[in-house]
């Protein structure tokens, strides 16, 4: 399977120059067989935490995402899929004829304002810290990983966002500046603002090739994990911001993260 394209540069040397479509598939193929694997092991049943931590009163709800993350959200959600379909459309312009540069940029610039509004936000909220990681958080991945090769059935309990989640923001974090870093040049040039060196150029196109693939790889990973039904409750407090407490318990305990609980729901 062919991965790049290759030309000879301006020194008569064979190089990549692009990522080939064949990339995002195999990229696509390696979630999908996760996906089915995960899909596999969790057939029976979804572990539960097994720590003796302080938990929530049944019957009342908190509040988990606040509607400036909510919108930030789903905001996103409109932002990557004009991504995701305008870039996919560069690689067939032959197929789909409309100005995918244009709308691909314009898609863009509002992924960047979104992303920066939340980098000055987040902090002011206290948002930033929930996401930071602590020195627990690599034994909870040991005991999560143990328990999905079938070793224990011990189970962590976790703060706002398990360890995962925090590694998947990380990991998005570090995708995000590698496409916004070298699609500020590979727009620059395509306006005709500034040129750059083909080898410059050269290795800008193959980050952004590169960043944008695996950045398709890990959300269509994360909607997989927020549709299967364990996950249910987090989706729907993804939209409504509530979050009750049974699906509290079943993660997370008070000393890690103490929420804030809705008013109606207390006075009952």
């Amino acid at each position: 399977m062919q991965l790049f394209r290759h030309a000879f540069d301006y020194n008569g040397s064979l190089s990549s120059q692009q990522l080939l479509g064949n990339a995002a598939v195999l990229a696509m193929a390696l979630v999908l067989c996760f996906a089915a694997l995960h899909l596999l092991r969790r057939a029976s049943e979804y572990p539960l935490s097994t720590d003796a931590r302080p938990k929530l009163v049944p019957g009342i709800q908190i509040r988990k995402y606040e509607i400036g993350a909510r919108l930030f959200h789903w905001a996103n959600v409109l932002f990557l899929v004009g991504l995701a379909i305008s870039g996919v459309a560069l690689f067939a312009t032959a197929i789909l004829r409309a100005p995918w540069l244009l709308i691909h940029e314009l898609f863009s610039a509002g992924f960047i304002a979104a992303l920066l509004l939340h980098v000055l936000v987040a902090p002011l909220r206290g948002e930033g810290r929930t996401m930071w990681f602590e020195a627990r958080d690599w034994s909870d991945l040991k005991r999560i990983a143990d328990n999905f090769l079938g070793r224990t059935r011990d189970y962590p309990s976790f703060g706002k966002y398990d360890p995962w989640q925090k590694l998947y923001h990380a990991l998005l974090t570090a995708l995000s500046v590698a496409v916004i870093f070298s699609g500020v040049f590979l727009v620059l040039s395509a306006q005709a603002w500034s040129t750059f060196s083909h080898n410059w150029m050269r290795n800008m196109r193959l980050l952004h090739d590169i960043g944008a693939f695996s950045f398709l790889a890990v959300i269509v990973g994360h909607i997989y994990f927020g549709i299967i039904r364990v996950n249910w409750p987090q989706l729907v407090a993804m939209i409504t911001g509530r979050l009750d407490a049974a699906a509290f318990n079943r993660y997370h305990d008070t000393s890690r993260w103490q929420p804030r609980q809705e008013a109606a729901q207390r006075q009952k």
